[in-house]
């Protein structure tokens, strides 16, 4: 057997000798960097000859070119002409609006009036540059927590092919940038947020997108700098790919309607003159000088990217991993060096040297344009794969195997001459000479090659076209526990050599093995692999890949495996942290609810840190127990613990389903807060409601006698932070608006009802006419000077309660008309009427008190 394999080896030594070299030598060379620029505009080009997208939908960009500088006369625009164009902006109800303007400095006149529109403004985006030389916010958006970063990562040589989607500054707390911003801000009203899968490699996931950094020799790079997060950028394209609308068209009220509503609206200068233009993979240009793109473009690609990923699927351009790279360099090499093989060994070519090279030219110049055909086709699928380096090996292999051959043929053809001149006197000699030479070389190719295999470490196992085993190398013997064994059979492999299934006693089918099905003439590898040696069992890996005579035929089976103990052992340990992390991330969740985070824009609870706080616009929740001291005086210290918790356990859901979460317990009292709309809040209370209902439908004992809640809602806006010492620290929240919501809940009792609302959280919400609900009064509550009115929404009564209160609602709104106009006769006789066909009607029956009062008054 091993005199057929040094033969085959002997037969194809030039392939073996020069494909790896000339690999190796470009692999060592692309490493140091030297074909990063040829790999760039490669790119490039992929991106001018891509079909064009159609604009996206859901962005415009207003424009400030050098028409309107001319029209305002001054640059920077006056802060009056910009918080007009705000205001003008504002008034087509965006989702999100970025200003791509520095403005650290007041440009006079109008700062003060600038001043009040960031302000009113809850959805505009400033920026600030934190890289290099920086330059600083807007003071007032950067006090409201909404500025973003402007900065841009340039190549090496000044182009923009990344993006920096977040950036921690020394010192600083993450900044995010402009087109992520808002982008994200967009997203969110579409119920998309981001979601870190892997916070080791910073793998998150955003609708149906997933986001991997770039790292700093992925794709065409070379030792690139990575930090912060930076993605590659899928361009949709130049300015042309947006909507537009110039500065003036704004001012001047000539905007079709709708233009904004609903998208994200970026403000930025396109002006050469402003100097913010940079160079793109569309910069250049067969034809034509290089041409810029301005900065607010580029974020709005980033924004498009996002937005287009998240939603719609769109690809993002992904990168194969070093080896892979390497291995499709060494494939092109073994391809250039097998055609230029073939070549020298067709006889039509044998004589001809000139055609000879003419075919080669030819078929490197094939083979060169599959190659980047594939290339591009995989870039339109989104994949960035390696195109100058393959070239350089193929075209590298093909040659040195020409001239290799060549150089041979020279020196056989000397060799031949000086024979033929001696071959009459020492034919003999000649003949044994050959024939010691032949022998020598042969033996010194098995012994390089024999050297070879033994010297790499992992296992190497080769069979013939039988399927006998031929060669197996040190490292081989001393995994499987043993050697090559004479007249075994495909059959017998797994059983004499131990190889199981892993994770399990069964035997592994000898006809998947790698290596037969190597025999069959696939190429692939395997993981599901185990060595069984007595109480030792070893996890292994193997490829397996054919191996081709002169004639096309498989002539051997060639396998490769490892011991992958370490790193099954490793991806254990990963797995668990990765778990322990998981639960202890949700214990946390139990004390700092994740919505409280979010709120801060934290991205956990490590960043969080004394006196951070916000200010939104919530609804809050109050909810109590009535009479809970006379319940608990009957009960014993445990016995009210779990009394409470069974109660509360049954409220949280409630809350959680409908977007809410708890700021706090307290005793038997909640507080709870939602950020996304009122009708959240009032959906919450009636489902509380009706799990109070089902809990006390299981307290029907003297022992266990039905519980009766309170619920009252205000909306406002509250500062939203973190109280305390540097020890120990607590989420709260500060507002009037909290402080009614608790008087609200104490006016339950009062007027005998289950749930109160505002006529503020009544103005928030979207459809009242979903809910049952009637004026009920107006009040000055405790520490407010100003009356507010209340409303009793009764959704979650009793059914015959319900329609009762739906029955006499005309009538009873009728009289607290009459009341609060003082016609008190007439109220109370309509008090009446209405009592009478519901007497259990608590309100009515304090205003018939009220108008009795009156009256005798």
């Amino acid at each position: 057997m091993w005199p057929k394999l040094k033969k085959k080896i002997w037969q194809w030594r030039e392939v073996l000798i020069c494909a790896p070299s000339v690999a190796g030598l470009v692999i060592a060379v692309s490493y140091a960097g030297l074909f990063q620029l040829l790999e760039w505009n490669t790119l490039d080009q992929f991106f001018r000859l891509r079909p064009l997208e159609e604009k996206d939908p859901r962005i415009v960009i207003v424009t400030i070119g050098e028409s309107d500088i001319t029209h305002i006369g001054q640059w920077p625009i006056p802060d009056e002409v910009l918080g007009k164009l705000l205001q003008k902006i504002k008034l087509q109800e965006p989702r999100a609006i970025g200003l791509d303007l520095y403005r650290d400095l007041p440009v006079k006149p109008g700062y003060q009036k600038l001043v009040k529109v960031f302000e009113s403004t809850p959805n505009l985006i400033g920026v600030e540059k934190v890289v290099g030389d920086k330059v600083a916010p807007p003071p007032t958006l950067n006090k409201l927590g909404q500025v973003s970063i402007a900065d841009l990562v340039l190549d090496a040589d000044g182009k923009v092919r990344r993006a920096l989607v977040s950036v921690k500054p020394q010192g600083g707390k993450t900044r995010l940038s402009l087109g992520a911003t808002l982008a994200l801000a967009y997203l969110e009203t579409e119920g998309v947020i981001p979601e870190m899968i892997n916070a080791t490699k910073k793998h998150l996931t955003l609708g149906k997108a997933l986001f991997i950094p770039l790292r700093s020799n992925d794709g065409g790079y070379v030792k690139a700098d990575v930090g912060g997060y930076q993605v590659l950028l899928n361009f949709r394209g130049s300015l042309e790919q947006f909507h537009t609308v110039s500065l003036r068209e704004v001012l001047e009220n000539q905007l079709p309607p709708n233009l904004m509503r609903d998208r994200i609206v970026l403000i930025g200068s396109i002006g050469q003159s402003t100097n913010d233009y940079h160079h793109t993979p569309y910069s250049s240009s067969f034809f034509g000088s290089p041409r810029g793109m301005a900065g607010v473009v580029i974020h709005a690609n980033l924004s498009s990217q996002m937005l287009s990923a998240a939603l719609e699927g769109r690809p993002l351009i992904k990168v194969w991993t070093q080896p892979g790279e390497w291995l499709w360099i060494v494939l092109w090499s073994f391809i250039g060096t097998l055609g230029s093989w073939t070549l020298l060994r067709t006889s039509l070519f044998q004589d001809n040297f000139s055609l000879k090279w003419q075919v080669l030219i030819l078929g490197i110049l094939l083979a060169g344009g599959i190659n980047i055909c594939g290339s591009y086709l995989a870039f339109l699928g989104g994949w960035w794969l390696p195109v100058a380096s393959p070239l350089v090996a193929m075209t590298g292999a093909a040659i040195v195997m020409m001239i290799y051959h060549s150089q041979n043929l020279f020196r056989e053809k000397t060799d031949l001459e000086i024979l033929l001149e001696t071959t009459t006197q020492h034919s003999d000699a000649v003949e044994a000479q050959l024939h010691q030479r032949a022998q020598e070389a042969a033996r010194e190719s098995q012994r390089r090659l024999i050297q070879f295999l033994e010297a790499v470490p992992v296992g190497v196992a080769v069979i013939d076209a039988s399927a006998k085993p031929y060669f197996i190398n040190q490292r081989a013997k001393q995994l499987l526990g043993k050697g090559t064994i004479p007249l075994l059979t495909s059959e017998q492999l797994p059983e004499v050599y131990q190889i199981y299934l892993a994770g399990t006693n069964q035997l592994y089918p000898a006809e998947n093995l790698p290596i037969m099905r190597a025999l069959a003439g696939e190429t692939l590898s395997a993981d599901d692999l185990e060595i069984h040696q007595g109480d030792k069992i070893i996890p292994i890996e193997a490829w397996g890949t054919p191996i081709y005579d002169e004639f096309g035929k498989i002539a051997y089976a060639i396998v490769a495996f490892q011991d992958i103990t370490e790193r099954n052992k490793a991806e254990t340990e990963r797995e668990k942290f990765t778990c322990e992390l998981f639960k202890l991330n949700l214990a946390y969740e139990r004390f700092v609810p994740k919505k409280f985070l979010e709120l801060l824009d934290k991205e956990s609870i490590i960043n969080v840190q004394l006196g951070d706080a916000v200010r939104k616009e919530m609804s809050i929740l109050f909810s109590d127990i009535r009479s809970f001291t006379s319940i608990s005086e009957d009960m014993k210290l445990e016995d009210n613990f779990k009394f409470i918790n069974a109660y509360l356990s049954r409220m949280e859901p409630a809350i959680v389903e409908n977007h809410g979460f708890i700021d706090k317990y307290i005793g038997d009292a909640i507080m709870a807060l939602f950020s996304r709309s009122a009708d959240d809040a009032v959906e919450a209370a009636i489902a509380m409601l009706h799990q109070l209902a089902d809990y006390n439908a299981t307290r029907q004992t003297p022992e266990r006698s039905p519980i009766k809640i309170g619920i009252g809602i205000n909306t406002g806006s509250l500062m939203l932070g973190t109280v305390g010492g540097h020890q120990r620290m607590d989420s709260t929240v500060i507002s009037d608006a909290v402080n009614l919501a608790y008087r609200l809940e104490e006016l339950t009792k009062v007027y005998g009802v289950s749930l109160l609302i505002s006529h503020r959280t009544l103005g928030c919400l979207q459809k009242p006419e979903n809910y049952c609900l009637r004026f009920i009064d107006r009040v000055k509550v405790k520490g407010k000077s100003q009356a507010v009115g209340i409303f009793e929404v009764f959704e979650a009564d009793l059914h015959q309660i319900k329609q009762l209160k739906l029955a006499t609602k005309a009538i009873f709104e009728e009289s607290l008309y009459l009341y609060h106009n003082h016609s008190f006769s007439k109220a109370a006789q309509l008090l009446k009427d209405c009592l009478c066909l519901n007497p259990s009607d608590s309100v009515a029956q304090i205003y018939l008190e009220r108008c009795g009062q009156q009256g005798s008054n």
